[in-house]
């Protein structure tokens, strides 16, 4: 094995899937939501938001940093689950609009 996979599987995979989904049970969220949560932010942050950065980034640079990607992808879907839980926030409350 490599040396990127191994940090592949040691670092960005747990930071993606088992990392989130603590956060979010830690934070209030039932096991079932927090699964869900966990689920968007690994959508979002392993392989949407990354895949999507690094087409935009490769039309400007010419070989972009994967770690980099993955920060701000990261990023990103740390703001989607925060939209997340105030829009299902609003919903609870019988706010729809």
């Amino acid at each position: 094995m490599s040396g990127e996979v191994l940090r592949a599987f040691l670092l960005w995979l747990p930071a993606g899937t088992l990392i989130p989904f603590l956060v979010s049970w830690r934070t209030g969220a039932s096991p079932r939501l927090a699964v869900i949560e966990a689920s968007i932010f690994a959508l979002g942050g392993l392989l949407i938001y990354p895949t999507l950065l690094g087409m935009i980034s490769a039309r400007f640079v010419d070989r972009p940093n994967p770690e980099l990607l993955f920060l701000f992808g990261f990023m990103l879907a740390t703001l989607t689950l925060v939209a997340f839980r105030w829009r299902m926030r609003r919903l609870q409350r019988g706010r729809y609009s």
